[in-house]
């Protein structure tokens, strides 16, 4: 039994960390990939890469393109396609739940089932490769240090539990060369069949999870040639059985939004800014710049090694591999990765340096290492195992890893979009929101936890992570290996604490503006239960049917809204209705009422006065998305009894429901009249609940 969980402990791990926080903050709507979640539903629900209905629906948001008036996500389409099952499977559980089907609960949804799953079959692939090989080379116990610095201290973990298409690419590409490897490895005809149908699958895939990536990709397969041997025309066909699926779906995808199969989302950019950065050289890729090329490597803010710098001893053993060692097989120990294998890594590091060093817009906005170049992370992490042949290097190569879990791990899990306003995000912003007691949405807020008690569900296993690394690597080693290791590990961590903002200013008020709308807040779990005031006797929710609603057109003609199902429809579009839902209203789930305003028109919904009802409570507002939309026209709200107008009110771009308080003079029915100037992204909700007595003052 203790062999068992010896040997599966690791993964559990990586799977628990994986899932176990869904890091999301509504106020900062990251496009990179809030574009691609709208995309899915939009795939989901209408069938159609069309995104307009969704942003009337959700709001605004950046990255997206624009062909022929219709909007778009600019974005490979991969990462979308792969969420839409994930969407409709979810859908009628959480109807028949009576959750809500909100733009929060979907991210959450998709990243579970369109990208973390991804996210962690490759981890455990990568894990497993690296105990294996570990064991050949002499160093089984390192193996597991090793792969878990791979799965928890790259990018491979905060964009493994985020919705963006960059673990996908990772996983794509790096499949690529990993089926180069297996390749060579290979014993039997059928292996190599099902491993070339295989890479070839990754290979046909990987331009349409992130154009980049195919940089990678590309020596990989050409490695796989070389590594064939004999056997290429064969190798040619279980490739191209494998990678024309998903090259024809991904052109089928381009064909279907830009008009054609060869065209992408650049060409038809919305946002100008974008535009310019991408109107340079290819895409917006020239020469190589040297700020683009030390910070995409070596910055706090972004750099490839600063987050990660056990790769640095892949990269290094990579170009040895390359320049030094020969290809012959030693009398003991394993045979080495060939040297086409090597060369290939070597190019595709190359390549992709050279990409994000000649592009425009290098930095990528608010990210966790250069995300960019995301696949050049698993290449050089098993080249990080491969220098586990120099003895000398092994305990100097699991120190950094550890350190990599530090430096990554932590951020992956509460905050995987670091702003771009600072220049050590590590030390001005993430360890004070941990000191804070900010927290993540996940395991630990659903079981009610605050704060430091909420962010101990992924601090401890990260903890046990690190710790599991450093002691691996010094079991059995020389005290002054030992001490070398530990003085590497401390050495950097100071200078992470080290390095200072230029402009302390800018970083402390960018601090307050994230801390001011992070959610959930730190000082409560879950949603906030608002206590019912006693002498309710009629809610308005629950009693939606009663409603009377009416659409009064711009020339003057009314038509009704009957109800049917859940709602009624008033207008042509299916989110022009009124019914009960649940929407996020402050960060808060809030069961109210829907409806939707149409531009220069006006919704009616009128409601009886209950005989014993003495006060009215009218709560309104808009949605968070709506808040944090581009449209800043207000819904107007007119409140009228018998003909008499009582109240003329405002939904503006302010978080949460508003209340107005009317007490009862009459018992004829009230009419709620809205009407909107531009009708994009203005999900309004309300309320109404009547009681028997007002409200006594506190």
């Amino acid at each position: 039994m203790s062999g068992r969980i010896a040997r599966w402990w690791p993964y559990a791990l990586v799977a628990f960390l994986y899932l176990a926080t869904w890091p999301y903050h509504r106020g900062l709507n990251n496009p990179n990939e809030m574009v691609r979640v709208y995309m899915t539903r939009a795939l989901a629900e209408e069938g159609s890469f069309v995104i307009d209905a969704t942003i009337r629906r959700w709001g605004m948001v950046d990255d997206k393109a624009i062909r022929d008036g219709k909007l778009y996500s600019s974005k490979a389409p991969l990462q979308s396609l792969l969420g839409v099952p994930g969407y409709l499977l979810a859908e009628p559980i959480l109807n028949a739940l009576d959750a809500p089907v909100d733009k929060r609960t979907i991210t959450f949804v998709v990243r579970i089932f369109g990208i973390a799953v991804f996210g962690i079959g490759f981890a455990w692939l990568l894990l497993a490769w690296c105990r294996r090989r570990a064991a050949e080379l002499g160093a089984p116990a390192l193996g597991t240090a090793l792969g878990l610095a791979l799965a928890l201290g790259t990018m491979l973990y905060p964009y493994g539990i985020t919705f963006t298409g960059h673990v996908i690419a990772a996983a794509a590409a790096g499949g690529v060369y990993l089926g180069a490897i297996a390749l060579d490895r290979a014993r039997t005809a059928r292996q190599r069949t099902w491993i070339g149908m295989v890479t070839g699958f990754a290979a046909g895939a990987t331009p349409f999870a992130e154009y980049p990536a195919t940089l990678v990709a590309l020596p990989a397969l050409a490695a796989a040639f070389v590594v064939a041997r004999g056997a290429r025309a064969k190798l040619f066909l279980n490739l191209a059985l494998g990678g024309v699926p998903p090259f024809l779906v991904g052109l089928w995808a381009h064909a279907k939004m830009w008009g054609s199969p060869l065209k992408t989302g650049y060409s038809f950019l919305e946002n100008k800014g974008y535009v310019e950065v991408h109107g340079d050289g290819f895409f917006g890729v020239t020469y190589p710049k040297s700020d683009a090329f030390f910070g995409s490597l070596f910055s706090a803010g972004t750099g490839l090694f600063f987050f990660s710098p056990f790769l640095a001893v892949g990269l290094v053993y990579l170009i040895a591999r390359c320049f030094v060692a020969t290809d012959r097989a030693p009398r003991e120990g394993p045979r080495p990765l060939p040297r086409s294998i090597a060369i290939a890594g070597l190019l595709g590091f190359v390549f992709s340096l050279l990409f994000i060093s000649g592009h425009e817009g290098w930095r990528g906005g608010w990210t966790v290492g250069p995300r960019y170049i995301i696949a050049v992370a698993p290449v050089l992490g098993l080249w990080a195992v491969e220098a586990l042949a120099v003895p000398r290097l092994r305990h100097l190569t699991v120190a950094l890893g550890a350190l990599s879990i530090v430096l990554t791990g932590f951020a992956a899990a509460l905050y995987p979009h670091l702003s771009v306003v600072y220049t050590n995000p590590l030390k001005t912003f993430l360890w004070p929101s941990y000191l804070k007691g900010e927290m993540t949405y996940g395991l630990g807020h659903s079981l009610g936890l605050l704060g430091h008690a909420a962010n101990a569900v992924h601090v401890v296993p990260l903890v046990l992570a690190i710790v599991t690394v450093l002691v691996v690597g010094a079991r059995r080693a020389p005290l002054a290996r030992v001490v070398t290791s530990l003085l590497v590990f401390s050495i950097g961590f100071g200078v992470v604490a080290a390095i200072r903002e230029p402009d302390p200013i800018a970083a402390r008020r960018e601090n307050r503006r994230l801390w001011g709308f992070w959610e959930p807040s730190g000082s409560e779990a879950g949603p906030r239960t608002k206590v019912e005031r006693p002498g309710l006797v009629w809610n308005g929710r629950a009693a939606w049917r009663a409603f009377s609603v009416e659409r009064v057109k711009a020339d003057g003609t009314t038509s009704g809204c009957p109800p049917k199902g859940s709602a009624c429809q008033f207008g042509e579009h299916p989110w022009q209705k009124f019914g009960p839902e649940r929407l996020d209203l402050d960060g808060e789930r809030r069961p109210v009422l829907f409806m939707h305003p149409i531009a220069h028109e006006h919704i009616r919904a009128t409601f009886p006065v209950h005989p014993r009802a003495q006060e009215i409570v009218f709560a309104y507002g808009l949605t968070d998305a709506s808040v944090t939309s581009d449209n800043t026209d207000p819904v107007k709200v007119r409140v009228e009894q018998g003909g008499r107008t009582l109240s003329e009110l405002e939904a503006d771009n302010s978080y949460g429901l508003k209340e107005k308080v009317f007490s009862v003079t009459s018992t004829a029915p009230m009419t709620i009249d809205i009407t909107v100037g531009f009708d994009g992204a203005r999900v309004f909700g309300f309320d109404v609940r009547q009681y028997e007595a007002a409200k006594p003052k506190e």
